[in-house]
């Protein structure tokens, strides 16, 4: 209720904002998550000014919008965002946005029969880890784009293939090299439920502490169970997140070890934001790359 409060109080905020019409606004494209902003930057390259609410290593589950992103958003001529309940307490706010402004979500035109659950009707969010998909997904806010700015359509869709192509050759290399590693000892074990997709994509057994939202706090029969089946399965690495605290899987490691059996921090993986400048995860091709050279040296 609190949250819903919240969010309310800033959509009120939002339409009371008075709206300046700048040149240079004609131009803001505004997205929720990182990842997603730099999509949209290989599309439209230098044409528009695009900027993410959320920067690098902020978890989106769990993010609460500030001012500033008030101000952002009013100035936007589009505001583009995941959906699957990615974006948390601002769905509400998106969906309330688009009575006034362009917006537009990948989840439109991500394929249903690809999409994942946590439950009969709860949507793994995670979606941008199926890159086939994800690239489907993105055709809506191509076309909502070239709407906006028909003159710039042509560019537009050839950078839009052309990224296409980059990801379809980067997915294809990685998983031939996470498919060096024996079935056996394909296993990544996680922070939280975040790379369902990505292990359907790179042929992966996928385990984790947390659940698909990491506002869901880890019990005891969680440290336990996933404490057994490390023992049990002989895993040798487990992973942390740049935007989850590594807390509770730092008790898991403790906990392994108190049994006898050596496991390491494989590695810190990228999965709900990317990376900082300069870290080799700081575009969503890189932090696939990242991801999984990660993991391959780390199961090794």
């Amino acid at each position: 209720m609190k949250g819903f409060t919240y969010i309310a109080i800033l959509f009120f905020t939002l339409l009371s904002c008075k709206v300046q019409k700048k040149k240079e606004n004609e131009k803001l494209i505004v997205c929720s998550t990182s990842i997603l902003a730099d999509c949209v930057k290989q599309v439209v390259g230098e044409k528009l000014d695009v900027k993410s609410l959320m920067g690098p290593g902020v978890d989106p589950h769990t993010y609460n919008p500030r001012p500033s992103d008030i101000v952002l958003l009013n100035d936007a001529k589009l505001v583009v965002y995941t959906g699957f309940h990615l974006e948390g307490k601002m769905a509400e706010l998106f969906i309330r946005l688009s009575e006034r402004k362009a917006v537009v979500s990948v989840q439109l035109d991500f394929p249903t029969n690809k999409v994942l659950f946590t439950d009969k009707i709860t949507p793994d969010p995670h979606v941008w880890f199926d890159t086939d998909s994800w690239i489907q997904g993105m055709n809506g806010v191509v076309d909502q784009l070239i709407e906006l700015y028909p003159q710039h359509e042509l560019e537009f869709r050839e950078n839009f293939y052309h990224f296409m192509l980059k990801v379809e050759h980067k997915t294809a290399q990685l998983k031939e090299k996470l498919a060096e590693i024996p079935k056996g000892k394909r296993v990544l074990i996680t922070s939280h439920d975040a790379f369902h997709y990505f292990g359907r994509t790179f042929d992966i057994r996928v385990k984790a502490l947390q659940g698909v939202s990491t506002s869901q706090e880890p019990g005891v029969r969680d440290i336990v169970d996933l404490v057994d089946f490390i023992v049990k399965n002989d895993i040798k690495a487990i992973f942390v997140e740049n935007s989850v605290s590594p807390k509770a899987l730092n008790s898991v490691l403790s906990s392994v070890t108190r049994r006898g059996h050596q496991v390491t921090i494989g590695g810190t993986l990228f999965s709900d934001a990317l990376g900082s400048k300069g870290s080799g995860a700081d575009t969503y091709i890189g932090m696939l790359n990242h991801n999984v050279i990660s993991i391959k040296e780390g199961l090794e």
